[in-house]
């Protein structure tokens, strides 16, 4: 803001920082926060591992053999089943 020579010049806010208390409250805080949110992630991962959508969702015996494996597991098993697969879909020449 401009300040014209009818307004009172403001005196800029002297503010001196936090203290040392101040400071690690914050952090405390910050890390409590942050902690709660791994926690919210984790149930969150759980859950969905659990309800496997693909899978019909539920906890079926399809959706239990789906949340064992990683997905690394899935595509080692795509891997080998292209390669079975290949010799089928080849041309004879």
């Amino acid at each position: 803001m401009i300040n014209l020579p009818p307004y009172p010049k403001e005196d800029a806010i002297k503010w001196a920082g936090h203290t040392l208390e101040q400071m690690q409250m914050r952090r405390t805080l910050v890390q409590a926060r942050m902690e709660i949110q791994k926690f919210k992630l984790n149930a969150e991962i759980n859950r969905c591992k659990e309800n496997v959508p693909i899978l019909g969702g539920g906890p079926s015996v399809l959706s239990r053999i789906a949340g064992v494996f990683s997905i690394a597991e899935y595509a080692f098993f795509a891997v080998r089943l292209f390669r079975m697969a290949a010799p089928i879909f080849r041309r004879k020449k």
